[in-house]
């Protein structure tokens, strides 16, 4: 009995130095890391926030209550300020051959394929981008344009029925159906029939629902060990609806390539596979199936984003919707008459597209590259580091835009405007790039222009738009941002204008 005692002493003695050892361990470990992180790291001469600088904490903390942008600008106020050049040319205009030095780094879901939008292979990306740059070309754009018209023309049809009522229309649920319904016609040919239905798809319904699980997804690349545990964020239901999604979309897949002979108009697709190009392979449908899908989901939100936001916002500025709703009225003698061309020589339109986007940068979270061992901004940041150009605290900062955090199209205007204001005459605006610069710039650019433009011009041009009252909506509390702007719910009037009342209207 006294031996078994004895015994169990010493395991309990031998257990308690264990574990003074591994308090000690973890401690010595967490200081070293502390001290190597705050004073030797490569970067650590860089200002900012302590705990951003000694743990990934701050990081997902900021992403995942959707507020980084804001966070990110925050910090910069208190630490110091950014320079719109070199900074941003720096990271992401610095290439050989169309290469860039600044990798992007691994931001992808997990499908089995990067597509264009994940590809972290500059020379793989460029392949690519160089096999796609045709269906973005002028000629094809134009080719294009009557699918624009076809679903704006929907929507147009659709609200002269719906949009005058009492309660009007909640505005961001139908610009996603129209945007959706345009860029999965552009994309594949496939119709989705939103607008038609006023009802939203399958396909819109889990893209939303993954909105907050890839920024999720996002922070837990900073801790592999708890990677798992990500899954927890995405509700069984969404899992479930994400597996018939795919099987769906791999339908819609099969589909298109065995029809590809004998398609009504033009699309993307044809680019990928052309009609004589052989059956593709497993792994090249898979491959098909995510570039698809990208062109698709890159066509829709940043467009739907910015026809919600650039009527949003000049609601919300009588003098500017009367100003834009003049100069598009005047520009055309009928519906019919208004296309791309002329629309891109109406200087208050593009002026106004374009304060929007600076409101809600795209991406604004940052475009994240790993650097080669190079100097950003007269910096030399060591191999391996991530950088990213601050696009969302850059457009707020009052050292590079007069008024930054009001909407005021104005300070786009060529000074020749009678509308131009001297006042943001020193405003930045030739180092904003709302669809990025340099190898990676957004290949799509030139449509989104074009679906922005008609959609705006067509259905100002329509209707005179209100804004339902009693609506408390604030940019700065209501919007969130994870992988894509969470905005709030807006409503509005639209009532279609008489021809005679047009008429006196012009000038």
């Amino acid at each position: 009995m006294t031996t078994e005692l004895r015994g169990e002493g010493l395991r309990s003695l031998l257990n308690d130095h264990l574990a003074v050892l591994a308090i000690g361990a973890v401690t010595v470990y967490a200081s070293l890391r502390f001290v190597y992180l705050s004073y030797l790291h490569p970067a650590s001469h860089f200002p900012g926030p302590k705990l951003a600088a000694i743990s990934n904490l701050w990081y997902a903390y900021q992403h995942l209550t959707g507020r980084y942008p804001w966070a990110v600008e925050k910090a910069l106020k208190k630490y110091g300020e950014l320079s719109p050049e070199p900074c941003s040319p720096d990271i992401y205009n610095k290439q050989t051959k169309n290469l860039e030095h600044f990798v992007k780094v691994d931001v992808a879901i997990g499908f089995g394929d990067d597509g264009i939008t994940w590809e972290k292979d500059p020379a793989k990306h460029r392949q690519m981008a160089k096999k796609l740059s045709p269906s973005f070309s002028v000629k094809s754009l134009k080719a294009l344009e009557p699918i624009m018209h076809n679903h704006i023309d929907k929507f147009v049809q659709t609200i002269k029925t719906y949009g005058n009522t009492d309660g009007g229309i909640e505005l961001k649920i139908w610009t996603d159906w129209v945007a959706m319904d345009m860029a999965a016609d552009m994309a594949s040919s496939r119709e989705l029939k939103q607008v038609q239905d006023m009802k939203s798809s399958p396909l819109l319904t889990i893209f939303w629902a993954f909105n907050f699980f890839i920024t999720v997804n996002q922070v837990f690349k900073k801790f592999p060990l708890l990677s798992p545990l990500k899954w927890a964020f995405l509700p069984f239901s969404v899992l479930f609806s994400r597996t018939q999604i795919e099987r769906v979309n791999r339908d819609a897949l099969e589909g298109r390539i065995e029809s590809r002979t004998q398609m009504q108009h033009p699309d993307h697709f044809e680019q990928l596979l052309p009609a004589n190009a052989p059956i593709p392979t497993k792994r090249e449908k898979l491959h098909l199936e995510i570039l698809v899908s990208q062109l698709f989901l890159g066509g829709y939100e940043p467009v739907a984003s910015q026809i919600h936001c650039a009527i949003m916002f000049s609601l919300h500025e009588p003098e500017t919707l009367k100003i834009l709703v003049k100069e598009i009225r005047n520009a055309f003698n009928s519906y019919e008459d208004i296309s791309s061309d002329p629309l891109a020589s109406l200087s208050y339109l593009n002026a106004v597209l374009m304060e929007s986007m600076r409101l809600t940068v795209n991406v604004a979270t940052g475009l994240a590259r790993s650097s080669p061992g190079s100097e950003v901004d007269g910096n030399y940041i060591a191999k391996g580091i991530t950088v990213q150009y601050a696009h969302f605290a850059f457009t707020r900062s009052s050292a590079y835009f007069h008024d930054p955090h009001k909407y005021r199209p104005q300070r786009w205007l060529p000074t020749t405007h009678e509308h131009w204001d001297p006042a943001f005459q020193e405003d930045a605006t030739d180092s904003f790039f709302p669809f990025g610069h340099g190898p990676r710039a957004c290949i799509g650019q030139a449509q989104a222009w074009r679906q922005m433009r008609l959609f705006v011009a067509k259905v100002l041009w329509t209707f005179d738009v209100e804004m339902l009252p009693d609506q408390d909506l604030n940019f700065e509390r209501d919007f969130k941002l994870y992988a894509m702007w969470e905005k709030p719910e807006f409503w509005a009037r639209f009532h279609e204008v008489a021809p005679s009342a047009r008429d006196s209207q012009k000038d």
